[in-house]
């Protein structure tokens, strides 16, 4: 038997939760085992390759070379694991489906959509995991999500996007008399973390207005956002569909902008070589039937 013939997915499942865990203790929950099995399982697999996969670094085990070089094998491996189980289900409605998104997409386009989806595919499981742009291309080149619904423009050799519909962005201010004032002194920016592709088009439009930025504010949750620039801590950009429909939008002003900056295509992105998903094609065209442009 070839060594690499030794090698066991289990093994390389095991690498994969240490690795993003980034502890025995964490993969452990992740794994629902103890540590010990972690450990053991880990040093079996770098007996296997004769290589170190790991290094103690500030109370956390961060991949050395080698480990950085497993990984992505790793990951392929695990995704070719979940291909082959899907592909030999009797119902292709079933099993996994995991979709990422904005937040601002998940809350103004998402909610009908799922509701019909789960109608029509009752026995798939479908998690969401909301976050920037940037963050969820990278879980999606990862083989952790099977697309993303994403800010753009955006191209990636190693992925197919698709326009499903695009955005307003608007400045948004707090409410009140001449809220424009705010724009001649200091002010400070709220928006979502870095990777955010609506808070990377904030900070080109402050530039560009020559702006003077005191702070930069981020928030997880569009109720926090809009919530700060209610009481007056600063300005935002977000979709004019949000302030529409979300029940908070009331409750500040907002301004067009210049005409490339206020054009946000929303992409759903996934991997070029993932296999066919029955259940993805479903949920894709669901979306597509949304409306291009939430009327005024």
């Amino acid at each position: 038997m070839s060594p690499w013939e030794r090698l066991s997915p289990q093994l390389l499942r095991h690498f994969l939760a240490v690795s993003r865990a980034g502890s025995l203790s964490g993969a452990a929950q992740q794994l629902h085992c103890v540590p010990s099995n972690v450990s053991a399982r880990l040093r079996q697999l770098e007996a296997q390759l004769g290589a170190a996969l790991f290094r103690r670094q500030a109370q956390r085990l961060r991949l050395t070379p080698a480990g950085q070089r497993l990984l992505p094998h790793a990951e392929r491996l695990e995704q070719l694991c979940q291909d082959a189980w899907r592909s030999v289900q009797e119902d292709a409605w079933a099993g996994e489906l995991r979709l990422g998104s904005m937040e601002t997409t998940a809350a103004v386009r998402l909610p009908e959509v799922l509701a019909a989806f789960h109608r029509d595919a009752p026995r798939v499981d479908l998690s969401l995991l909301t976050g920037t742009s940037q963050h969820l291309l990278g879980e999606v080149l990862a083989g952790r999500l099977d697309a993303a619904l994403i800010g753009g423009p955006f191209e990636h050799p190693q992925l197919h996007g698709e326009v499903l519909w695009r955005e307003e962005l608007v400045l948004v201010l707090p409410a009140g008399p001449a809220p424009e004032r705010l724009l001649q002194g200091p002010l400070s920016l709220l928006g979502f973390p870095t990777g955010c592709h609506y808070r990377e088009r904030l900070e080109r439009w402050s530039e560009r207005h020559g702006l003077q930025v005191s702070a930069r504010q981020s928030y997880g949750s569009i109720d926090a956002i809009l919530g700060g620039i209610a009481a007056g801590m600063g300005i935002g950009l977000l979709p004019r569909s949000l302030l529409q429909l979300h029940p908070r939008g009331r409750l500040v002003a907002w301004q067009a902008i210049e005409a490339d900056l206020a054009a946000a295509p929303t992409l759903l992105m996934r991997r070029r070589d993932a296999p066919a998903h029955p259940a993805l094609e479903r949920l894709l065209q669901l979306l597509r039937g949304q409306p291009a442009q939430t009327a005024a």
